[in-house]
């Protein structure tokens, strides 16, 4: 007699490693400047649950422009993201409060430890010797199971508008230093960089080494807009260095997401959440 529970039984486990972990696979990974957040916008639900919709697209996400003073927001969203992760929650690793004036600012990357990811180590860029950068890059070496590429550096930046020339140039010695200091080549830049429209002109690109450099790749030009509202910049970018990381991303995974269009938002409602949409990509 045949009999196709064997079969069934072989596609189902395999349904359930590919959904839960287990052996080799993509992570996505994401940026996102979410304008502003702190408890006036933890405090609405409708905000939050876009918030937590996006978030839960990705394996590891960089959260930028988290300015609470109470530190009780960021908390809240965490919460909310991990009552509908299931069996996949988020464990989350926040930087310290950054910036020269006093509307300081926080990075936080959430990451899935079931994807196979844990964190090595972690660090502020130390600016105090040439005080460039606004809020000094926040340095994450995360380790992978699942991917090819085995170790990186996730590097958080959320650039100062008019100081934007100067700040992507010193991007050059952020890559030198984590390279030297974590002993790693595979690094990502990432995040709101304003890197486009009055920020960054075109003859201004001149200016900035790594735009030169043909051992780093710039997967998102000027042609693409990161942000939401009437405006068309490509101010939120990758900065992918190192030839494994560079071999492992995927193709045709960088992309915007635009979540207006995902959730059938008006253009009031999206920019209630953010003025910039996420970006992403996939590592294999």
């Amino acid at each position: 007699m045949i009999t196709t529970k064997g079969p069934f039984i072989f596609l189902f486990a395999f349904a359930l490693i590919q959904l839960f972990g287990g052996g080799h696979g993509n992570i996505k990974i994401g940026a996102f400047n979410m304008k502003v957040f702190g408890v006036s916008k933890a405090s609405n639900p409708d905000v939050m649950d876009v918030l937590v919709k996006i978030i839960l697209r990705y394996n590891i996400i960089l959260l930028q422009e988290i300015r609470d003073s109470t530190d009780t927001a960021i908390q809240l969203l965490l919460q909310e993201v991990n009552s509908r992760a299931g069996k996949r929650p988020f464990t989350m690793k926040i930087s310290e409060k950054l910036g020269r004036s006093t509307s300081k600012e926080q990075y936080a990357f959430l990451y899935r430890t079931s994807s196979g990811i844990s964190i090595r180590s972690s660090y502020v860029y130390n600016d105090n010797a040439n005080d460039v950068f606004e809020r000094e890059p926040f340095v994450v070496h995360f380790e992978s199971t699942k991917t090819d590429v085995k170790r990186f550096a996730l590097v958080g930046i959320h650039v100062k508008p008019d100081d934007a020339v100067n700040e992507i140039a010193a991007l050059s010695d952020v890559i030198k230093e984590v390279t030297s200091h974590l002993k790693e080549r595979n690094i990502i830049i990432m995040g709101d960089l304003n890197a486009d429209c009055s920020y960054v002109s075109g003859s201004a690109w001149t200016r900035i080494p790594l735009r030169q450099d043909t051992k780093v790749m710039w997967p998102i030009g000027e042609n693409i807009d990161t942000t939401t509202g009437t405006t068309d910049c490509a101010y939120d970018r990758f900065i992918i260095s190192g030839t494994k990381i560079r071999k492992s991303t995927v193709q045709g995974s960088v992309r915007v997401f635009r979540f207006d269009t995902e959730y059938n938002l008006s253009i009031t409602e999206a920019l209630d959440v953010s003025d910039h949409y996420p970006i992403e990509l996939e590592l294999i």
